[in-house]
C-alpha cells in the first residue's frame, strides 16, 4: 500500500518539478559544457558498428582507434587525456611571461621556474640534496664508516624526522604483477 501513496505523490508533484525546471532544460543545449560533452561523445562513437551486435565497439570504437595507448602507459582513458591537457595548460601558464594579479599564482610560477632552471640546477648539482640528507645525521655511504656511531643511531627517530619534515612514508610496499603489455614478464612495482 505504501507504493500507492508514493506513486500518487510523485504523480502530483511531477508537474511542479517539470514546470519549475522547464526553462533550464530548454537551454541546456546552448551551454558550453553541453557542447563540449556532445563533441566528446560524437567523437568516441563508431557509427559504422551495429550497436545491437557490438555495443562496446559502437560506443567506444572511435575513441580506441583515435587514442592509442602510449608505450609508457598501461591504459589511456578520457581522464588520462584530460590530465595531460591540464598539465600542458599549467606548463603553458607557468612558462608564460605574463605577470598575474594573484600573489599565490606568481609564487607558484616562480617556484616552477626555479625547479625548471637547468643552468642553476647543474651549477648547484646535488649539493642541496646531500645537505638535506646530512641534516638527518651521519650516513656511512656519504661520510664514511669511521664517522658513523652505531650506539647513537636511532632508526625510529630518523623515520619520524623524515616523515615530519618531508611527509614521506619511508615504508614502501612493492608488488610483483604481470606486465599488462607483455604477460610473459613480471614487474616489481610500488603500491
Amino acid at each position: 500500500m505504501w507504493w500507492l501513496v508514493l506513486a500518487v505523490r510523485l504523480c502530483l508533484c511531477d508537474p511542479l518539478i517539470t514546470s519549475k525546471h522547464e526553462d533550464d532544460l530548454k537551454n541546456v543545449d546552448n551551454t558550453t559544457g553541453y557542447n563540449i560533452a556532445s563533441v566528446l561523445l560524437r567523437e568516441a562513437i563508431n557509427t559504422s558498428a551495429d550497436p545491437c551486435e557490438d555495443f562496446f565497439e559502437f560506443s567506444c570504437g572511435n575513441w580506441i582507434a583515435t587514442h592509442p595507448i602510449p608505450s609508457h602507459e598501461t591504459e589511456y582513458t578520457q581522464s588520462t587525456n584530460v590530465s595531460y591537457k591540464v598539465h600542458d595548460k599549467m606548463r603553458e601558464i607557468f612558462e608564460s611571461k605574463e605577470v598575474f594579479g594573484s600573489k599565490s599564482m606568481n609564487a607558484l610560477k616562480a617556484m616552477y621556474n626555479r625547479c625548471m632552471d637547468k643552468v642553476e640546477l647543474n651549477r648547484v648539482g646535488a649539493k642541496a640534496l646531500l645537505d638535506s640528507i646530512r641534516g638527518y645525521g651521519v650516513w656511512p655511504i656519504l661520510d664514511g664508516d669511521d664517522k658513523w656511531n652505531k650506539e647513537s643511531y636511532d632508526l625510529t627517530a630518523l623515520l619520524i624526522q623524515v616523515f615530519e619534515i618531508r611527509c614521506v612514508d619511508v615504508f614502501i610496499k612493492i608488488s610483483v604483477s604481470p606486465d599488462e603489455r607483455n604477460v610473459s614478464r613480471r614487474l616489481i612495482q610500488p603500491l
